[in-house]
């Protein structure tokens, strides 16, 4: 009787958690956020050009694909089916597709927002689009037509397609760092001409800008960057291959605006120190070498670049369409998405955050939850890691199979001997955030940890082996990833694939090979299974030993299915072949099993049941569970109603005021 009733104690936690959770994010003390400053941005070139319609080559022709109609997974799995349409148009009406006479007008599309504002100093370019939106709540009559396939949605005397969103889905596609790479060291081309150094014009992302208008001179003058050929981007393949495989939901783990800046013609790329052919993103209109030679003078703007309409259409929405018309998202915020990269695009389109301004530093995790699983996702595009990060890290000779022991890899402490109040207010918050994870896993027995930076990469920086992300290891609780199966994650540009004995830590699965240029795969491959983690803080007591993984330096994306006996997912891996120029199964598959992830022992990560006795006495302990649970659960209606109440209140806003990361 008393192991009856310590197993009730045992499931009474989670309740508890549940309460502690809802008034630590209620009350008084809550930090109170300020208004953010927003930084003042400009665009060379005419004005008169920004956001044209005007376009004339067939990728960017689109307003032929209006409306485009997709689905964003928001809180608690909520879709919100978003529409774009010219700014001009009325937004597109809900239709049963099997019923048109059937009346669902009783809820229709709103206007999340408009691209061309009335208070135009909020944007730093214009969009010349409309963003409608209907969030689609549960058990209501739209819920169910989306749930079996049969919702669409009327416009211009037409029905068009909505995608289906299935409450048990089975099969989830995983891709990031999907766009094209163009990252001039300098925008300001016209300074080399004249030889001026610095720039002292106007900023784009902080650059300061030469000229207005870019000339023959100008384009043809040798610049060195990051560059990525238009032949080397393969993203439209991977979103039309992941779309002909009946993926049910679309995981997008960051970063979908590379496009930084134009593509000069004389290029270097600092990797390789080849030139890109990539400079047909300069202009929608079409610039012939011939008119170049002539010396007539291109104004590059809106080119196919930066954080307007049409730098989202053609590193985005054009190479996804497919994808998009198949299955809902869910849009993990990147780094290149904070508001000085491509941050006004991510919250316009692609940001479950209820639009309350053009954009804001951070915002709290929210879970997506499922019939089967829930995954839980961060916002931890704020970051500022040492050196840069991954992108920055000069390998070395990275070390192979160790003579003696294991390898036990740095983490790279972005102090670095230094006092930054910054970085304590980074700790404060994703610590703030990793409980609020924590809390969140209670309410799920299979939970997916997804972000945009490594929870816990592997790569390597002058020889030795280091594991990002810092920031987010030091702000882990003891216990946070208990209850977590697998961990997802982008930003190193690659496929990296790590499992632990005995599920010590959860698997980790980097996946940022769906476009943008790739990071060098310098991991001596026979090193990884003599690696052990250890995370965070010390006395948190968070390590694992590696098992087995692998590190690719192919472009590619992941499929994680759903076994047909619910016990457990497989991810499986798809890559490009440069030499048949064409997408092929990867050999290599990882099993996560269902959870709660199970440690070594055998009992659940998070909760040990004590070994029961003959005693059939019910102990006084067990008595307090038994009261305090009846308490809970009558009072457990309002609790659920004061948090509902207190989330829409806190709107997922930020939890303080940030820093804005250039």
């Amino acid at each position: 009787m008393r192991g009856g009733n310590a197993s009730f104690c045992r499931y009474l936690l989670p309740l508890l958690l549940e309460y502690f959770f809802i008034l630590s994010t209620s009350t008084s003390w809550t930090r109170t956020k300020t208004p953010i400053d927003r930084q003042q941005y400009y665009a060379p070139g005419n004005s008169s050009w920004l956001g044209r319609k005007s376009i004339t080559s067939t990728s960017t022709n689109y307003t032929t694909f209006f409306p485009i109609i997709y689905v964003i997974l928001g809180v608690n799995g909520t879709p919100h089916i978003r529409a774009i349409v010219d700014i001009d148009d009325a937004c597109p009406s809900p239709l049963h597709k099997e019923n048109v006479e059937a009346n669902l007008n009783e809820i229709n599309l709103d206007v999340r927002t408009l691209g061309n504002p009335i208070n135009e100093d909020k944007m730093p370019y214009k969009f010349p689009v409309k963003v409608c939106e209907l969030k689609v709540e549960q058990n209501t009559t739209h819920r169910i037509l989306l749930d079996e396939g049969k919702l669409g949605m009327m416009w211009k005397g037409e029905m068009h397609h909505v995608p289906r969103v299935r409450t048990n889905p089975r099969k989830f596609v995983l891709m990031g760092d999907t766009g094209l790479r163009l990252k001039p060291s300098n925008l300001g081309l016209g300074d080399l001409v004249s030889g001026k150094s610095p720039c002292n014009g106007p900023q784009v992302y902080g650059i300061h800008q030469c000229m207005f208008n870019f000339t023959k001179d100008d384009i043809t003058q040798p610049q060195t960057g990051s560059y990525q050929g238009l032949d080397e981007w393969h993203f439209k393949e991977f979103a039309d291959s992941a779309a002909s495989k009946d993926v049910d939901v679309v995981i997008h783990l960051g970063d979908y605006l590379y496009r930084q800046g134009p593509c000069p013609l004389n290029n270097t790329d600092v990797l390789d120190g080849e030139t890109k052919d990539c400079s047909a993103v300069n202009s929608p209109e079409v610039a012939s070498p011939r008119d170049i030679a002539n010396g007539i003078t291109i104004n590059f703007i809106p080119g196919e670049y930066g954080d307007n309409w049409s730098g989202w259409w053609a590193d985005f929405f054009y190479p996804a369409m497919n994808l998009l018309k198949k299955a809902p998202i869910i849009p993990t915020r990147g780094n290149h998405e904070i508001c000085s990269r491509g941050g006004y695009g991510y919250f316009m389109f692609l940001s479950p955050v209820e639009m309350k301004d053009y954009c804001i530093a951070n915002f709290e995790p929210y879970a997506v939850k499922f019939d089967h699983e829930q995954f839980i996702v961060m916002d931890d595009s704020i970051i500022e890691p040492l050196d840069g990060g991954v992108d920055h890290f000069q390998p070395g000779e990275c070390p192979g199979i160790p003579t003696s022991g294991l390898i036990f890899p740095t983490q790279q402490s972005r102090y670095n001997g230094a006092d930054d109040s910054n970085i304590q207010s980074h700790l404060n918050i994703f610590t703030n955030h990793f409980k609020r994870i924590e809390a969140f896993s209670q309410f799920a027995d299979t939970n997916f940890y997804i972000g945009h930076r490594p929870l816990y990469g592997i790569g390597c920086k002058n020889g030795t082996i280091v594991t990002p992300d810092w920031t987010l290891q030091q702000s882990l609780g003891p216990n946070t990833l208990d209850r977590i199966s697998a961990v997802f994650s982008g930003h190193m540009h690659w496929l990296e694939v790590i499992e632990f004995e005995n599920n010590t830590l959860p698997s980790n699965i980097i996946v940022g090979n769906g476009g943008t240029q790739m990071i060098r795969n310098y991991i001596n491959q026979s090193s990884i299974s003599f690696i052990e983690l250890g995370l965070g803080r010390p006395e948190n007591n968070i390590s694992g030993r590696v098992k087995r993984g692998f590190t690719l330096s192919n472009f590619g994306y992941g499929i994680m299915e759903r076994n047909a006996d619910d016990e457990g997912y497989e991810v499986s891996f798809h890559t490009w072949r440069e030499e048949s120029r064409s997408i092929e199964p990867f050999g290599y598959r990882i099993l996560v099993p269902k959870g709660p992830r199970k440690k070594n022992n055998g009992e659940d990560a998070t909760y040990e049941t004590p070994p029961s006795t003959s005693n059939d006495r019910v102990s006084f302990v067990s008595l307090v569970c038994l009261v305090v649970g009846v308490v809970l659960f009558a009072s457990l209606p309002f609790s659920k109603h004061w948090y509902a109440m207190n989330q829409k209140r806190r709107a997922y806003q930020p939890l303080y005021e940030m820093e804005q990361v250039s």
